[in-house]
């Protein structure tokens, strides 16, 4: 019973995920979204007390997700040029193999109320401590983490957000190296 019920649950969000993206987040209405995942708008209810609700549990669990999938990527032995370029490398995979989700994360965190919700800090926190420990040790130059998420992940959306579908490695190679020089020393 457990399993269908998280199945369910999952089927709901990925529901919203492609009503969003079709009609935008005041398009998406708990009973469309409830339609889209073919369930009765009073099952969403179960799960979610609103549909403020069930998109802030989203938008959370999606984002957090595009950060482990970075964390696994990384290694503490890197060296500092390998580090920029596994981040930069990493966010842009998976942000094609995951075009719906980064899609719907991107468009959520321009919303002030759902953007507040979610701490870049507190969801890639693994991927800080990692590049706080190569400031320590002179390997990337110091600056605030803002700066770091400025430097490293804003650039990667862009060039993701408007790839024309082709190749985008002289892109991403261009990017590693601007990447590379502005932050190690």
């Amino acid at each position: 019973m457990r399993t269908r019920d998280y199945e369910k649950q999952q089927r709901i969000k990925e529901a919203m995920v492609r009503l969003i993206l079709r009609e935008g987040i005041n398009g998406a209405s708990v009973s469309k979204i409830a339609r889209e995942a073919g369930v009765s708008p009073a099952t969403i209810y179960i799960y979610y007390a609103s549909k403020e609700d069930l998109l802030s549990a989203a938008f959370r669990e999606y984002s957090y997700q595009s950060y482990q999938y970075l964390d696994r990527r990384l290694r503490p032995e890197m060296g500092p040029a390998e580090l920029i370029e596994s981040i930069v490398r990493g966010y842009y995979a998976y942000s094609v193999e995951h075009e719906e989700i980064f899609s719907f994360v991107e468009q959520c965190a321009h919303c002030p109320t759902l953007a507040d919700s979610v701490s870049q800090q507190e969801y890639c926190g693994g991927i800080f401590q990692l590049l706080h420990r190569y400031q320590a040790r002179g390997l990337i130059r110091r600056c605030s983490d803002l700066n770091l998420a400025a430097v490293l992940i804003a650039p990667v959306r862009f060039l993701a957000m408007n790839h024309a579908g082709g190749s985008p490695e002289p892109q991403l190679r261009e990017l590693v190296g601007m990447i590379q020089r502005l932050l190690i020393p």
